[in-house]
């Protein structure tokens, strides 16, 4: 494949995964009923582990608290020290390459219809309100696809610049190096 077929393959990719984008991640409210800042009240994760000033909550499906997540496989909740909740990540079940491109197009007429065009970000994902939600679309090496998004919240920048001064890895970039999941459908 040239250069010029993986350029339109990204760009396809990236325009199916703008449709897949929940509505939740588009909205000034964190997804799935969450609100950005202090938490005082979380459904049991299937995991946590601290990173620097972060709390990190996993729910993978078994652990999934609402039918609203029927299409993920896994969610994080990134918890900062001082600020709350302040990032969403949300990882897909497997999709086939069609499916990822019809639920990607869905999520970029619904970014589309809520702020205007998308931005690509220099890691080849869609960012609407200036990167506080963005969306990509992966490949897997069993050929399957899965749509990684990630909504952030008003306090991020903060918590990011304390986490990051301390981290080897960036929290905005995070979202997409999520742990490893198994294909289960």
């Amino acid at each position: 494949m040239n250069l010029l077929d993986l350029k339109r393959s990204a760009t396809l990719i990236a325009a199916a995964v703008g449709l897949l984008l929940p509505a939740w991640a588009l909205d000034a409210t964190a997804p799935f009923g969450f609100a950005w800042g202090p938490v005082d009240k979380v459904p049991k994760p299937s995991a946590a582990f601290r990173d620097v000033n972060v709390t990190v909550l996993v729910y993978r499906r078994d652990r999934l608290p609402i039918a609203e997540m029927a299409d993920a496989e896994m969610v994080l909740l990134d918890v900062c020290r001082v600020e709350g909740l302040q990032q969403v990540s949300w990882v897909s079940k497997a999709l086939s390459e069609s499916e990822a491109i019809a639920k990607f197009a869905q999520v970029v007429a619904e970014g589309v219809r809520k702020y205007g065009e998308s931005k690509p970000t220099s890691e080849g994902a869609l960012a609407w309100e200036n990167g506080r939600t963005e969306a990509i679309s992966v490949s897997e090496p069993s050929g399957n696809h899965r749509i990684l998004m990630v909504s952030r919240g008003p306090n991020f920048y903060s918590c990011s610049a304390e986490h990051d001064a301390i981290s080897n890895q960036s929290l905005r970039a995070r979202w997409l190096h999520r742990p490893e999941i198994p294909n289960v459908n």
